[in-house]
This record gives C-alpha cells, structure tokens and sequence, in this order.
C-alpha cells in the first residue's frame, strides 16, 4: 500500500500543478483539469494486483476528500463499504517504466533506415486512449515501409530529463538530432502520423546527446 500511496501523491501534486497553470485560461478550464486530475488519481489506485489493495487506495481517496466529485466519491463507496462490497476493478499498464517492446524488429532490410523510439509518457501508461494511439501510428509508420526497427518505451522523468512531461502534454512531440540527416524525414514524418495521431504535432530539436540516425516519438495525451 506504500507504493500505491506514493504513486497517488505524485499523481496529486502533479495534477494541482497542472490546474494552477491554467488558471488564467477559464473556469471551464479549471474543471477540466480538476476532472482529468480525479481520473488519474481512479486509475492509480486500480493498478495494484491485489483487489485489497484497490480498495484501501480507493477508501483513501474518498476519506481524504482527494476526488472533488461528490458523486464520484459516493460511487467509489460501493467498492470498500456495506457487508458486501464490490471488487475494484484492475487497470494495468500496457508498458512499464524501463521496458522496451520491440515493435517492429531490426532487419537486413531495414537496417538502412532510420530507426524510431516510440515513448508513451509515464502517465499514461494505463491511458487506452494512449495504446490506441501507439497501435495506430506503429501501423502507419510500419506500413510506410520508410523506416527501420521501432521500438516502444516509457518516456520518465527519471531516465529522460530534457523534456519534463509537463511540457509534453496534450501532444505527440517529434525529437530530432537538428542538423543531421534523419532531419529530413520530419516533414514526411508530420504528414503521415497527422491522420491518425489525434492530437497536435511539434517538432523538438534533441536537447540530449546525438542519437544519428533515430527519431524519437513521444505520445503524452492531456
């Protein structure tokens, strides 16, 4: 229960973050975020195994007053209280933090071609939206038939410091070695993901050390 704890307080100072900077765009704005915050704070508690464990991260979030919907905080009721409570449902990552998926394998064909890192930010981890995303640009970009292995990551704070999540949200930002070769393909790269990406795409010159030949893809829906 520590560990979904700390996970919840991350998610929770993070989320005020995010309203605070928004302050200045609206009340719908305000409630916006404050939504997306009581979300994210459901899903983090439903991703441990243990059913027991779901319903005392849920109980914490409604008897610390942490989710601001009334409704929502009754609802939660039904999997911790009365003589037979329900049983949380689980909400798994579809990557975890560190792993790498091979999404498309190196091979003697594609051995010249650029190769592509495809990051889901941390948050979204457990995100559909995010998988559905992922599924669909690794199709596009595979299909293509233009680039080399792809390969899914998790794009953490903790490995990746050149870009901190808060400046990824709401977008699919295309890192790039600025100067190099693979800067050609970014144009290509824009018109063939704009389709099906959902989301607005910006292009990022590579803070970090040169990586020739890859480009990195980092999905982060708000």
């Amino acid at each position: 229960m520590a560990d979904a704890s700390k996970g919840l307080w991350v998610t929770l100072v993070s989320g005020f973050l995010a309203i605070a900077g928004v302050g200045a765009k609206g009340v719908a704005d305000l409630y916006l975020e404050r939504a997306r915050l009581d979300s994210q704070l459901i899903i983090g508690a439903l991703g441990s195994p243990s059913a027991e464990s779901r319903q005392e991260a849920l109980r914490l979030l409604v008897d610390a007053r942490l989710i601001a919907n009334e409704d929502t905080r009754q609802g939660l009721k039904l999997y911790f209280e009365g003589d037979a409570p329900r049983e949380p449902p689980q909400v798994t990552s579809f990557i975890q933090s560190g792993e790498r998926v091979s999404l498309t394998p190196a091979t003697p064909t594609n051995a010249s071609r650029t190769d592509i890192d495809l990051f889901v930010c941390g948050s979204a981890r457990t995100s559909l939206e995010a998988q559905a995303l992922v599924e669909n640009m690794h199709r596009t970009l595979d299909g293509s038939g233009r680039y080399g292995r792809i390969a899914l990551k998790v794009w953490d704070g903790a490995l990746y410091q050149e870009l901190p999540e808060s400046e990824l949200k709401g977008a699919v930002t295309l890192i790039y070695d600025a100067g190099h070769g693979e800067a050609g393909e970014v144009e290509g790269l824009r018109g063939q993901l704009a389709p099906v990406s959902g989301l607005p795409l910006r292009e990022v010159p590579n803070a970090g050390p040169s990586t020739p030949w890859l480009l990195s893809l980092v999905v982060c829906p708000g």
